[in-house]
């Protein structure tokens, strides 16, 4: 295997000391060709298509003092996910990953997915033209979702029971499993999502909440299976705290010595985004270019509408501040509105007095052209 660099980069040590050993790997994995990685040598951009190369990658970086910045997205690329990518490139002694993957599972409606707007080509150009992304990870379906690894299930109570998850069954549930089948894969520290899909964010949030916590209690069953081993066994347990001594058997035990394994992935440093918009207004999504240029036009008007919200709220009550938006929205005759809603920033519970919440914020969906948009916005403080 050949690979030939035009320039000079971050990731020389793994050129130099990774390579070959990569390559024999490839011959002794059976009936399994993954050399699924190809390296742009004007950019940098390492591009990866399966788990062994893109986590190869990231153990050469750690072992140069890293971290990674990890952006994923469903492709369509646009300038709030290049934003991303800018502000992951900002962190300290980073490499940033920034993923493409159109997860199926989060589509309650299969033409949606079938519509989903996807363009590989274009998406790397953006990238490569901007420089900042150190790798794109390119998984295939089996490569996110083997059929041997089950997938995890959560629940996310009342995050999952409003808005989106109202109006799209099963969406909450599809993201929570890509999301953690993807922070196996890349092992990130920080990640970084938009706050467009803020109801999204919370939900993540609280993912991540859940695999700490289940983590915790894993780490606290195998301590307390351990003292058990040692208590039953005093004088034949390992020297030392045992918990380097993988695959070891306790003398005069009748069953093997299992390792201690504190977590299966890390827990990453959860990051929001600001939403980017065009010159109207209208947030940058990849729905967007599904749109017509009149129907971009026309879009604008959601958020021009949402934004009275932080206008009229000391002024008037929940109910009064919905009913004028809605009223804005009706006069657009190519919308069709889903829903509108005034949600706690934290909780998203229903705003019913302003009094009781500390910050607020209105979220909408609307239908125009077949293409369904969400926005939403700060309401205060």
């Amino acid at each position: 295997m050949r690979v030939f660099l035009f320039m000079l980069d971050p990731f020389q040590k793994l050129k130099d000391k990774n390579i070959k050993k990569q390559a024999k790997k490839e011959q002794k994995i059976k009936g399994k060709a993954w050399k699924m990685w190809k390296m742009c040598g004007f950019c940098g951009v390492l591009i990866f298509h399966n788990a062994d190369g893109i986590q190869s990658a990231i153990k050469s970086w750690q072992k140069e003092g890293f971290k990674v910045a990890f952006v994923p997205t469903m492709g369509a690329l646009h300038e709030g996910h290049l934003a991303l990518v800018e502000r992951a490139a900002h962190l300290p002694q980073v490499r940033v990953v920034c993923s493409i993957f159109v997860n199926p599972t989060q589509f309650n409606d299969p033409a949606d997915l079938q519509a989903y707007p996807r363009n590989p080509a274009r998406d790397f150009h953006l990238l490569s033209e901007q420089g900042l992304a150190d790798a794109l990870f390119q998984p295939e379906i089996d490569e996110v979702y083997p059929p041997e690894h089950p997938c995890m299930t959560f629940s996310f109570g009342a995050l999952e029971e409003v808005m989106e998850g109202a109006m799209r069954p099963g969406h909450f549930a599809g993201v929570g499993q890509v999301v953690e089948r993807l922070l196996h894969l890349v092992q990130a520290d920080y990640l970084l999502l938009g706050e467009k899909d803020y109801q999204q964010f919370l939900v993540v949030r609280d993912l991540l909440r859940q695999l700490r916590e289940n983590q915790i209690r894993l780490r606290d069953e195998q301590l307390r299976m351990r003292e058990r081993q040692r208590q039953s066994s005093p004088l034949s347990w390992p020297s030392g705290d045992g918990f380097n001594n993988p695959g070891g058997m306790a003398r005069g035990a009748d069953e093997p010595f299992e390792p201690y394994e504190p977590t299966w992935h890390k827990i990453p440093e959860l990051i929001m985004g600001t939403t980017h918009r065009d010159e109207g207004g209208l947030a940058l999504s990849s729905r967007n270019q599904r749109l017509s240029n009149e129907g971009r036009l026309k879009a604008r008007q959601i958020y021009a509408a949402l934004q009275q919200a932080r206008r009229s709220w000391p002024h008037e009550s929940p109910d009064e501040t919905v009913q004028k938006i809605a009223f804005m929205l009706a006069e657009v005759p190519e919308f069709r509105v889903e829903y509108i809603q005034l949600a706690d920033s934290n909780t998203l519970a229903a705003v019913q007095e302003w009094g009781n919440h500390s910050s607020v914020r209105i979220f909408a969906a609307v239908w125009i052209e077949g293409v369904r948009l969400i926005d939403n916005t700060v309401v205060f403080p």
